[in-house]
């Protein structure tokens, strides 16, 4: 039998953490197993080794062995040291002590039993003791689940409620949903503490981490503690939580407000201190702050995943930019102002090119354009008589409309109140200091603004009106859609075919009168541009009535009961008797009463053409059709009579002139639908047209001699 001495032991390593005691004494977990080291003498691998709890002297008879026997590991380098792995049992008091016993190693059972065991000593250093877990497995197990649940939550409500800043809350408290103005209330409390919330949350993380790591590596070996641990941690602790808060922070933090209310309360002791520390160093926390250029960044960054539409992101731009405007910026030049000199006259030639203009509001000036003395506002023209001919200085004296005068480097906000309220008037004229040169400086004109153009910078879009004719004044770009305005002043030109002449208002109530109310005249019939054609050729007759006793004569019948006649009248001015039917019954008509359009129409069938083959006809509205209408001899025989009993000018219109101002529409639209070239080839036939009329009237019978003009 080997004679083996222990002079004592080191653990290498164990299946689980191990320590030592006060004494030196190598702690290990029950049921667990471990390597050691023996030191001694007779340690060969013909020796077979067992634990046992019953201390007893070297030598000795071991009694009671608690676990299989262990052979060394391997041949030791020399008989005074040698590895062993020994294996605790799972059964015995926390704390007990196990001692090591030996006897030859021999593979058969039965000469193995031959032999007993001996004790090698019950000395401290000579023993190893045990310990059991405090925790059983499935309370382990659980306990790790709750603090990886804690770990994320505090991670998330790191992320969620920290970057949910006191600015925030107090928008989503005053415009958010009914629901989310809810949790922000219940977060609001809390988050007030900034440093306090932030100290709570990371110190309540770090625990449950480090209570995590601590549990998994008891319940593991140390690598595989490690590698779990971090994967846990990072993927569910940090990754998963934060990537939903940052999302759903709000809902989040309120419905866990109570957690975080308890962990502030149990890491008061430490948060807090260090909570107060950072607010004296850092100072306290203010919130998002978005200066002007921000705002207006952030509007339009957020513009894809917001409501606003992209017209309402411009106002907001705006007018956050109105106030870093002045008004040289906008205004419009002096160059490019219409504006009317003092010395002129209101006659209807000014009157018609000021309407033709488009503006409400006119500056007038004296000597030089920069020399503004006075405003026009179009409504004032409204009781002017263009045949008086005002001086438009009478005008201006008489009204005394005051110019407003700014600083080109005034800001727009500034003049947006000033204009607004009405008190200045909605136009100002820009001037400048001019020092240039020699002498004294002086207040030089440089331009106008207008309430409209500070309200198109602060909606960031052109405003155009009826009357508009340039969508920007700047561009010069001319509107598309715009309709063409009526060119008043071409009522105004003399003609020289005409024997009487009337004022060009009175031309131009005509106008607008046959062209809307008299079918014949109507632009489906006659275009518009013949129709003003028309009204410059000798058409116009008066009747003057000195004496009203003399209204049974002659000259004062315009129509004769029962007399054939090819003409159409129209009342201008003055009153005329009507005498209607075998009864005889008379009433009187007025101005724009109109008689015999029965004349200008054949009131015979559609013709056909000489030349035209067999089954061949003019389709009605064609010209060959009207040329053919123009040979036709048809009369009409009107059965009323028609006579002035006032002085009266009167319009009137031979079937023949009708039937050329219809040729002229006929070619007019033939024209437009080849092409738009030639048009002054076009025009000269036209004239020629016009003026041939003088040769049919000739022509033309049963139409009585009507003299231009009568007086009595």
């Amino acid at each position: 039998i080997p004679k083996v001495k222990l002079f004592g032991l080191r653990v290498e390593s164990a299946d689980s953490s191990w320590s030592t005691d006060d004494d030196g004494v190598p702690l290990l977990l029950q049921g667990t197993g471990a390597i050691v080291r023996l030191f001694g003498t007779g340690l060969t691998k013909d020796v077979a080794f067992v634990l046992t709890r019953m201390p007893g002297k070297a030598g000795q008879h071991c009694e009671y062995p608690v676990t299989e026997k262990h052979q060394i590991l391997q041949e030791p380098l020399g008989e005074t040291s040698a590895i062993l792995r020994i294996e605790l049992p799972q059964t015995g008091d926390s704390g007990s002590m196990y001692y090591l016993c030996y006897k030859p190693y021999i593979d058969h059972d039965i000469l193995s039993n031959k032999y007993s065991w001996k004790h090698l000593g019950n000395d401290a250093h000579l023993g190893i003791r045990s310990y059991k877990k405090i925790l059983p497995l499935w309370a382990s197990l659980i306990i790790i689940l709750h603090c990886l649940f804690f770990s994320s939550l505090f991670s998330g409500l790191n992320l969620g409620l920290m970057s949910l800043d006191r600015t925030d809350l107090k928008i989503i408290c005053n415009t958010g949903t009914e629901k989310e103005q809810k949790y922000a209330r219940a977060i609001t409390p809390v988050r007030s503490h900034g440093n306090y919330l932030l100290c709570s949350i990371l110190l309540g993380n770090v625990m449950v981490n480090s209570t995590f790591t601590i549990l998994l590596d008891d319940l593991t070996s140390g690598l595989i503690a490690v590698i779990t641990s971090t994967l846990a941690i990072v993927i569910f602790g940090e990754i998963t939580p934060q990537a939903i808060c940052s999302r759903h922070g709000l809902a989040i933090g309120a419905k866990t407000i109570f957690i975080t209310k308890c962990v502030m309360a149990l890491t008061c002791p430490l948060s807090y201190p260090i909570s107060k520390l950072l607010d004296w160093l850092l100072g306290e926390e203010i919130g998002a702050v978005y200066t002007r250029e921000r705002l207006k960044e952030l509007v339009k960054l957020t513009t894809e995943y917001n409501d606003l539409q992209k017209d309402e992101v411009n106002i907001i731009s705006g007018a956050l930019e109105l106030s870093q405007k002045i008004v040289k910026d906008i205004m419009t030049k002096l160059d490019d102002i219409y504006m009317l000199s003092i010395d002129a006259i209101l006659d209807f030639e000014t009157v018609s090119e000021i309407m033709k203009s488009g503006f409400s509001r006119v500056p007038v000036y004296e000597g030089t354009r920069s020399n503004i003395v006075s405003m026009l506002y179009i409504k004032d023209l409204a009781l002017i008589d263009p045949d008086d001919n005002t001086p438009l200085k009478t005008h201006c004296q008489f009204y005394q409309n005051n110019c407003f005068f700014v600083f080109e480097d005034t800001k727009l906000d500034v003049l947006f109140k000033q204009l607004k309220d009405g008190v200045q008037g909605h136009m100002a004229f820009v001037r400048r200091v001019n020092n240039e040169g020699e002498g004294d400086p002086f207040y030089e004109t440089i331009g106008l603004v207008t309430l409209e153009d500070v309200i198109e910078e602060l909606i960031q879009a052109e405003i155009n009106d009826e009357t508009d004719v340039y969508t920007d004044n700047k561009t010069k770009r001319r509107r598309k859609d715009r309709k063409n305005k009526q060119d008043f002043s071409l009522f105004a030109e003399k003609n020289e075919n005409q024997k009487i002449h009337i004022s060009p208002q009175l031309t131009l109530a005509a106008f607008q009168f046959l062209s809307t109310s008299v079918d014949a005249f109507k632009p489906e019939n006659i275009s518009e541009s013949v129709l003003r054609r028309l009204l410059k050729q000798d058409v116009f007759c008066h009747i003057k009535m000195k004496d009203k006793t003399k209204k049974m004569e002659p000259f004062t019948i315009i129509y004769e009961q029962g007399k054939p006649v090819d003409y159409f009248v129209l009342i201008l001015e003055g009153r005329v008797e009507v005498t209607v039917g075998r009864e005889n019954l008379i009433f009187e008509s007025g101005p724009f009463t109109y008689f015999g359009s029965q004349a200008l129409i054949p009131n015979v069938g559609v013709a056909e053409s000489p030349t035209a083959t067999v089954g061949s006809s003019q389709p009605l509205g064609s010209l060959q059709s009207v040329n053919i209408d123009s040979k036709l001899r048809t009369t009409f025989v009107p059965d009323y009579g028609v006579r002035a009993v006032t002085e009266v000018s009167y319009m009137k219109v031979k079937r023949s002139m009708y039937l050329a101002a219809k040729r002229a529409t006929l070619m007019e639209w033939s024209k437009k639908e080849e092409s738009t070239a030639g048009t002054d080839a076009f025009d000269d036939e036209m004239e020629k047209l016009m003026h041939s009329l003088g040769g049919e009237d000739t022509r033309s019978q049963g139409s009585p001699e009507v003299t231009r003009t009568y007086s009595q």
